[in-house]
């Protein structure tokens, strides 16, 4: 003998109107229910039909409405198919006494009211209410994804900016290192460096012999030895081992794709004696 499935719509009533909640296993059950048996769904659209009938015909408890404004109406779909319900009740309760008689007729003289047409249409409408709903989220999405690009284009904008700002700010420096002067047979390759249209300043660091001390007059000349085109005296930095270096900033100032030479000599001794540490550069342009 076939089982039935009985179905309680009270039950289902009183789950709709939130009442359930702290019944975990009944509320469970009756959840599953609705995913897995189609009765059940039909049932659950019926019972749903009701409360929203009720609702605006009026004819609910307090406590019930309450539900409904507390809990059932929290969901979209339901807010969708009160506000069906309520223009076709407005549409029925405004149109002509005669159309409703001829449509009466034509439905085989059953009574005719709004509840009629809502349970008819409201599969209908419920699939084109879904479907309108679908397309303005698609919409808001693409919206969405447009408005992201375009906020995207002014932060990569503004980062360049800001880039640009910091390196106007912080202008780079490029390093040099000389060890061998001239008298030690560097050969024809000395030491090169690139200066870019963004180098502004050259870190420079000359290696003196050992035991060397005192403060040295330190010119920048050009290759030829002709014309001096920097000068200044420094102190030398001298480490714990005894190795003595000087170290100085020089700006690019007015350099060029050349061969330039450090003429470095003790501030106690005459020029002729300076030792010369030759470097080349180029100027990117």
């Amino acid at each position: 003998m076939e089982k039935k499935s009985i179905i309680d719509r009270n039950l289902v009533r009183e789950y709709l109107l939130g009442r359930l909640d702290e019944q975990t296993e009944i509320e469970g059950r009756i959840s599953d229910n609705i995913f897995f048996n189609d009765e059940m769904t039909d049932v659950v659209d019926s019972v749903e039909d009701e409360i929203i009938e009720e609702y605006l015909e009026g004819s609910l408890a307090p406590a019930d409405k309450l539900a409904v404004d507390q809990y059932f109406l929290q969901a979209p779909e339901r807010k969708e198919k009160l506000r069906f319900a309520r223009l076709l009740k407005r549409h029925f309760e405004t149109q002509p006494a005669h159309a409703v008689i001829a449509e009466s007729r034509n439905l085989g003289n059953s009574p005719v009211t709004w509840t009629t047409y809502f349970r008819t249409y409201v599969p209908l409408v419920a699939l084109v209410l879904v479907s309108f709903s679908s397309l303005i989220y698609i919409t808001a999405i693409r919206r969405n994804q447009a408005r992201l690009q375009e906020e995207l284009a002014q932060e990569r904008e503004h980062a360049v900016s800001l880039l640009n700002q910091t390196a106007q700010l912080q202008a780079p420096m490029v390093p040099l290192t000389l060890v061998a002067d001239r008298s030690r047979g560097t050969g024809p390759r000395i030491p090169q460096i690139q200066i870019s249209p963004s180098t502004r300043r050259i870190i420079v660091e000359i290696a003196l012999p050992a035991g060397a001390s005192g403060s040295y007059d330190v010119r920048l000349e050009t290759g030829d030895g002709k014309r001096p085109l920097w000068s200044s005296r420094l102190l030398p930095l001298i480490s714990t081992a005894g190795d003595a270096r000087l170290v100085f900033d020089l700006p690019t100032e007015g350099l060029s794709s050349d061969v330039y030479s450090f003429a470095v000599s003790s501030a106690t001794s005459s020029t002729s004696g300076a030792r010369h540490y030759d470097f080349q550069t180029k100027v990117a342009k």
